[in-house]
C-alpha cells in the first residue's frame, strides 16, 4: 500500500485501545499520515496519535503534493469527510467504496484531540461522586451508589459514543419549511442506515417517523401538521445492517 500524500509505502503499525484491544494502521513515515480501514479512527486513543506522531521512519523531507489523492486499497479518488463530528478546521479524507479513511498529522492529532475533549467530563464525574458518598453515607449505601453510579456512566459513555458516531456518518442536513405547518428534512449519510426521526416541542412529548425503511445514503422526510410559528425539537436514530442504533444530538427546526 502506498500513501496518498506522498505515493511512499505505507507501514503497518500496531496500536493499543483504551480497552487494551490491539489493531494496525497503516502510517506514512516520510510525510506523518495514517490510513485508517472503516471505523479504526474512532478507536485509535490519543496518546496513540501522539506516538504515531514521534515516529521516524525516515528523515522528513519537502515532498510533492499529489494532486489527487487515491485510496491505497483501490485506488479510487479520495473525497472530504464531512460531518458534525468533524471540527471545521479538520480535512479527513475518506474512499466510498472501502470506507476507509486519510489523516494527516495535524488533522488525526486535532480530531482526536477534539474527540477527547467532548467525553473528558464524564471522567471529572465518574471521580468526583465516589469522594462525595465516602464522606456523607453509610458503608453500604456507598457501595450501591457507587455500583449504580459506574454502570450510568458507562450507559452515558456509551450513548455519548453512540452520538459521536451518528454525528460522522451525518452531512448535509438540511431543514426547510415548505409551509407554515410542513417542514422537509434531508440528510446524507456516509453509508448506506436505515433511519427515523422523534420530533415535538418538548423533549418529554416527542412524535416518531420513519425517514427510510431500507439502507440508503440519500434521507427525507416531511413532517406536516406542526403548529406554526414553533420552535421544535428532533433527533436523527441511524440502524446498520446489525441493528445497532446510533441517535444524534438534539437539533431544532422552526415553523414559520
Amino acid at each position: 500500500m502506498f500513501c496518498p500524500a506522498c505515493n511512499n509505502q505505507l507501514q503497518k503499525i500496531s496500536v493499543t485501545t483504551k480497552e487494551g484491544g490491539r489493531f494496525e494502521v497503516d502510517h506514512c513515515g516520510y510525510c506523518g499520515g495514517t490510513w485508517f480501514d472503516p471505523y479504526e479512527i474512532n478507536r485509535i486513543p490519543f496518546h496513540e496519535v501522539v506516538t504515531l506522531a514521534n515516529l521516524t521512519v525516515q528523515t522528513r523531507k519537502i515532498y510533492a503534493k499529489r494532486k489527487v489523492q487515491l485510496c491505497p486499497n483501490d485506488h479510487c479518488p479520495l473525497d472530504p469527510f464531512k460531518g458534525d463530528a468533524v471540527p471545521k478546521d479538520v480535512r479527513l479524507l475518506w474512499c466510498k467504496r472501502c470506507l476507509g479513511i486519510w489523516a494527516t498529522q495535524k488533522d488525526l492529532w486535532e480530531f482526536k484531540k477534539h474527540q477527547e475533549e467532548t467525553v473528558s467530563a464524564y471522567d471529572v464525574a465518574s471521580k468526583f461522586f465516589p469522594a462525595l458518598s465516602v464522606a456523607f453515607i453509610p458503608v453500604l449505601t456507598f457501595l450501591f451508589l457507587l455500583a449504580t453510579t459506574f454502570t450510568t456512566i458507562f450507559s452515558v459513555q456509551q450513548q455519548k459514543e453512540a452520538r459521536i458516531f451518528a454525528e460522522s456518518r451525518i452531512s448535509h442536513l438540511v431543514t426547510q419549511t415548505i409551509q407554515p405547518d410542513t417542514v422537509s428534512i434531508t440528510f446524507i449519510t456516509q453509508v448506506p442506515l436505515i433511519s427515523s426521526i422523534v420530533y415535538g416541542q418538548s423533549s418529554l412529548e416527542m412524535t416518531e417517523a420513519v425517514i427510510s425503511e431500507v439502507s440508503t445514503q440519500t434521507h427525507a422526510v416531511i413532517l406536516s401538521n406542526l403548529k406554526e410559528n414553533t420552535d421544535y425539537l428532533f433527533r436523527l436514530t441511524l440502524e446498520d445492517n446489525n441493528g445497532k442504533t446510533y441517535t444524534t444530538d438534539l437539533k431544532t427546526f422552526s415553523t414559520r
